[in-house]
């Protein structure tokens, strides 16, 4: 009876032993199959992911491609409206300087013109002008026949021909008009002083003649001081001092001011802008622009 509770013990013991290697070739086939599932599910993983960052990248590729193309577009439109832009301000340089270079050419003539008077007015410096006096008068001494005339003209302050060292006509195609007579003094000084004594005459007549004592000037400054002459009249009738300076300015005093006038243009038109002077001109008809007096 204890043999046989033995045996039976024995193969229990054997079924536990198989039974337990049954259940451990289970176990290890379970975990190898979740194995073989776990690779199969991270293949596939692995490809849906893969596919996605391939499409991915392709599209920040496109992406990257159109951004590309867009900035060469830019530059190519940016380098166009500068070229456009550098051309149009090129040209307008080239007009700037074409009409710099024209106004200064104009303005050298000018300035030419200005040396080449300054230089014939300082050759004739020492000159008088003397405008109406008959023809045939002077012969045979011209000098002496001037200094006889000042002397008439001014009485004793001038005495002597040793101050004139000559007297001639101009030649003039207007024959029917007297020729003017030109004073050369020895010195400036000379020639000032009787300027100023023959200023002091109202009216200098010779045999009945109306006659003009001025000084000597170029063409030009002559014109440009010429252009004066009605307003210098309407000063006179209107009993305001004034005086020419050179090469052709007008100066005029009012109640002890002094303003200067550089053409006509700035001294006529309606009446005077400054109240003393419209008052004494009484509709003379001088206008002068404040803005372009220049007050001394």
């Amino acid at each position: 009876m204890v043999h046989e509770s033995k045996n039976d013990l024995s193969e229990l013991k054997v079924m536990i032993t198989e039974l337990k290697q049954e259940i451990k070739n289970d176990i290890k086939k379970e975990i190898s199959s979740m194995l073989k599932t776990n690779e199969k599910i991270s293949e596939k993983t692995s490809e849906k992911t893969s596919e996605k960052l391939r499409l991915e990248l392709q599209e920040l590729r496109r992406e990257l491609q159109e951004l590309q193309q867009d900035n060469k577009d830019s530059e190519k439109c940016f380098d166009n409206r500068f070229e456009a832009a550098f051309n149009c301000m090129l040209e307008k340089i080239e007009e700037h300087i074409q009409e710099n270079a024209s106004k200064l050419s104009t303005f050298a003539d000018q300035l030419e013109d200005v040396k080449l008077a300054a230089l014939e007015d300082g050759y004739r410096r020492n000159n008088i002008r003397i405008e109406g006096l008959p023809e045939n008068r002077e012969s045979p001494n011209p000098v002496k026949f001037v200094a006889e005339l000042f002397s008439k003209i001014i009485g004793e302050d001038f005495k002597s021909d040793a101050e004139i060292a000559a007297a001639y006509r101009i030649w003039g195609l207007n024959i029917s008009k007297n020729r003017t007579f030109i004073v050369c003094f020895e010195k400036l000084q000379l020639k000032l002083n009787v300027m100023s004594l023959l200023r002091e005459k109202q009216e200098i007549m010779f045999e009945n003649n109306l006659i003009h004592i001025f000084p000597d000037f170029s063409p030009s400054t002559a014109t440009k001081r010429a252009s004066f002459y009605n307003i210098k009249q309407h000063l006179r009738r209107a009993d305001i001092r004034y005086s020419l300076l050179y090469p052709a300015k007008l100066k005029v005093e009012i109640q002890g001011k002094h303003y200067i006038f550089t053409s006509r243009e700035k001294t006529r038109q309606a009446k005077c802008s400054i109240p003393a002077l419209q008052k004494k001109t009484r509709g003379v008809g001088i206008l002068i622009h404040t803005v372009e007096q220049s007050h001394l």
